[in-house]
């Protein structure tokens, strides 16, 4: 679901589409879609609905797509604020955790995922190891831990 090769530090996009679309590339050379325009455009028709944009600065894109071959959560930090996405608190983007759910599995499992990840990023401490992690393999380990932990 969550792993090391899934975290990309200092991506340069400079609107949602861009960073959607990096997400949907990396997600294709990874084997989680077997189809990134697909998968985009199932993130995008998400978007059109509501924007996934949360607070200081952090966004949770989500896709239920048939295209997805795999549940898997992908981490993307932004070397650029990212200013078109909307926020509760109006804050520019620039950390994303992206959700890519198979349709078949998109009951229950996708709907705890984001509530655990919204939840997490309430945390001062969650939010504040995220953004200064350099280092992707202590992340990773971080996040599994994180969303392992009851709240």
């Amino acid at each position: 679901m969550f792993k090391e090769e899934y975290i990309f530090f200092d991506v340069n996009v400079n609107t949602k589409t861009e960073a959607l679309e990096f997400i949907s590339e990396q997600a294709l050379k990874l084997g989680l879609t077997d189809n990134k325009n697909e998968l985009l455009n199932d993130f995008m028709k998400r978007e059109e609905e509501f924007s996934t944009g949360l607070q200081d600065g952090f966004a949770i894109p989500h896709a239920k797509s048939s295209h997805a071959k795999k549940i898997a959560i992908i981490y993307v930090s932004c070397k650029k604020q990212i200013k078109e996405w909307e926020t509760l608190d109006d804050s520019f983007v620039t950390n994303l955790f992206a959700l890519i759910v198979p349709k078949q599995n998109a009951g229950n499992e996708h709907l705890m995922m984001i509530s655990k990840l919204a939840t997490n990023l309430l945390e001062d401490k969650f939010k504040n190891t995220v953004k200064s992690s350099k280092n992707k393999s202590e992340l990773a380990e971080y996040i599994i831990k994180t969303m392992k932990e009851d709240n």
